[in-house]
């Protein structure tokens, strides 16, 4: 990171979040919160790292929400240095992900977690197209509007009426995109 502020960071994506793995990822020379730029499709190298206060149960790459590299970890799977090339065929997004199917102490949580901001790859100049999310988005608002429109305790009728209209212009945004 090369910034001024933790703050400056985050805003600019340059960030993972965390329970207690630490993972730092590279594509294609760029770091999290930056964008790859690409002429054609073609594999593209990353870096992964990984270290670990307890062990986990999975490394992984994952772009445009699929997983598209399961990588290796060492023998106490707490640890993981790894290089190699992934194909970046459509714009997206790709971002590092550690995670275990269970607790394990001294990560108490439901289980240990570790993933990267994304790095945003652009191929040819297209933007990113997800119809399916965009449908699930504008699905999920949907049922938020019914919630919303049975709440009774809000401060005022201009308030109510303030959140409905914002949830109807996101809605409509994500009925777009379909």
């Amino acid at each position: 990171m090369n910034c001024g502020t933790w703050t400056d960071a985050l805003a600019k994506g340059e960030s993972f979040a965390t329970n207690g793995p630490l993972v730092r990822f590279t594509f294609g020379g760029r770091n999290v919160g930056d964008e790859l730029k690409l002429d054609a499709p073609q594999a593209v190298p990353f870096n992964a790292r990984l270290r670990s206060i307890v062990p986990v149960d999975h490394f992984e790459v994952v772009c445009n929400g699929k997983v598209i590299e399961e990588l290796k970890l060492d023998e106490s799977r707490e640890a993981a240095e790894v290089r190699g090339t992934i194909p970046a065929q459509q714009s997206g997004w790709c971002v590092l992900r550690a995670w275990s199917a269970k607790a394990e102490y001294p990560v108490m949580d439901n289980y240990a977690y570790a993933t990267t901001s994304p790095i945003y790859v652009n191929v040819r100049g297209v933007k990113p197209r997800s119809p399916e999310d965009a449908k699930y988005f504008a699905a999920w608002i949907g049922r938020t509007i019914a919630v919303t429109l049975k709440y009774p305790d809000w401060n005022s009728a201009q308030e109510k009426e303030l959140v409905l209209r914002r949830l109807n212009e996101a809605k409509q945004i994500y009925e777009k995109m379909q």
